[in-house]
């Protein structure tokens, strides 16, 4: 287990209710003509969704549903002049309408959970080294069709971070970084945990271990993908 950088920023509460949120980014390489001048970068996109609760498998939703979102994103933007793909190629604009191209486009269930698409601009950031825990780990998901991959055991280097009631970023306590290095990394998921173990269960079941501390805990599989549960506020 490591101590690593903390994601750029953490959902922050956006009620009193326990809630999980879950966010997938998709990397896209354009430029634009921005105030008068050529404005090229590595964009990303971040999906957020959110939901009360989570379905039998453990997810918000998952994450292969936004497929189309990604394709869109491939043949519509990538490699492109954004000037002749979309109306507002600001920022907020891009945000605007990929929010908007994947209310219309997505299965109802999953517009119906998504909170917006995020955007920037340049090549991902961490903050200050020591707020965030890695761990290693084997797990499987039950529940899912036979042919679904994450039914197979597989691995992931896990990031784990934390934030207060406000969203900012904040250490990840030491008795959950301890609890963390002696009970799941290098373990098996499935064995160590009565759960499935979803990011979505993995961020709740952190949070109650704890019992009080930060409001919210994020985990993350991938360089792309994170589950954050935040405890009620009441």
């Amino acid at each position: 287990m490591t101590t690593s950088a903390a994601p750029a920023s953490v959902s922050p509460l956006s009620g009193v209710d326990a809630c999980w949120h879950i966010g997938k980014q998709y990397r896209f390489e354009a430029t634009r003509w921005l105030n008068g001048r050529a404005d090229g970068h590595s964009f990303t996109a971040e999906a957020v969704l959110c939901a009360p609760e989570l379905d039998p498998v453990g997810f918000v939703i998952d994450f292969g549903r936004l497929a189309a979102l990604k394709t869109h994103i491939d043949d519509r933007l990538d490699h492109s002049c954004l000037n002749d793909r979309v109306p507002d190629v600001r920022d907020e604009g891009l945000a605007s309408y990929l929010t908007g191209w994947a209310r219309t486009h997505l299965p109802d269930d999953v517009a119906d959970a998504l909170v917006g698409v995020r955007l920037r601009t340049g090549r991902p950031r961490g903050s200050a080294a020591g707020f965030a825990v890695e761990f290693e780990a084997t797990h499987h998901l039950n529940g899912l069709a036979a042919e679904h991959p994450c039914g197979q055991p597989h691995g992931h280097s896990y990031l784990v971070s934390a934030a207060d009631a406000d969203g900012c970023s904040v250490p990840v306590p030491e008795d959950l970084r301890w609890h963390i290095s002696k009970v799941l990394d290098g373990s098996v998921l499935n064995e160590s945990l009565d759960l499935n173990p979803t990011s979505e269960q993995l961020a709740r079941y952190l949070s109650d271990w704890m019992d009080r501390g930060p409001a919210t805990i994020r985990v993350s599989e991938t360089e792309s993908s994170w589950a954050q549960y935040t405890r009620s506020r009441s």
